[in-house]
């Protein structure tokens, strides 16, 4: 047996003297090196990739994840992939994950690292905040996507939201409470109206233009 029986992972020769312990294995110290560089890792931080060595730098800039928006790399910070079957899988630094329309990030500002996975559009309701939508390749938050994408009542002028109890009548859609007769500014019992002069009237109202004019 030659000296203590330890091989260097990187040489494979015998190990006699100081050792450096890195990525389960065993070292000569001149031999733990960056695998792009050629570095000496054994004061500084080193990554593992496939088996091989490799500087900070080195690691961060041949392997981890990029930001969609910046195109630098992630480092330490928490980040957002987005996973949707229309745009594919992105990465985005946490901060540079915005709406595409008011610039607000979809998460407040954090200390912490780590990724946080979005499949498709984020719930609106999620406890995290995380709430979007995606459009033609870009994020919104709820308040833009409502007044930019949401068809807007012909009445009040506000957006109408899905799941609303709407009507969809005389080239637009309208509140169900916007949507009224003419005589009696009622909403009707039921979408059927009368139409005159381009205006909604309910039945009652309608009898009564029509006994009028008798």
């Amino acid at each position: 047996m030659r000296g203590n029986g330890l091989s260097c992972a990187g040489c494979g020769g015998p190990i006699i003297g100081r050792i450096v312990s890195a990525m389960g294995q065993r070292w000569h110290p001149g031999c733990f090196r960056c695998s792009a560089c050629n570095e000496l890792l054994e004061h500084v931080s080193s990554f593992e990739h496939e088996g091989k060595p490799y500087c900070h730098l080195d690691y961060h800039e041949n392997f981890a994840p990029r930001c969609y928006h910046c195109k630098t790399a992630i480092i330490d910070e928490r980040f957002i992939t987005l996973d949707d079957e229309a745009l594919g899988k992105r990465t985005y630094h946490e901060q540079h994950f915005f709406c595409a329309e008011c610039g607000d990030p979809f998460l407040p500002p954090s200390s912490g690292s780590g990724g946080l996975t979005v499949t498709g559009d984020g719930e609106f309701d999620l406890d995290d905040d995380v709430g979007f939508t995606v459009y033609k390749g870009h994020p919104y938050c709820e308040a833009c996507h409502v007044r930019l994408r949401m068809p807007k009542c012909k009445h009040c002028k506000k957006s109408i939201r899905d799941g609303m109890r709407a009507v969809e009548a005389l080239g637009g859609k309208w509140c169900w409470e916007c949507f009224v007769c003419e005589g009696c500014k009622q909403p009707f019992d039921d979408p059927a109206f009368f139409l005159r002069d381009n205006k909604p009237f309910c039945e009652p109202c309608f009898s009564l233009i029509l006994r009028n004019e008798v």
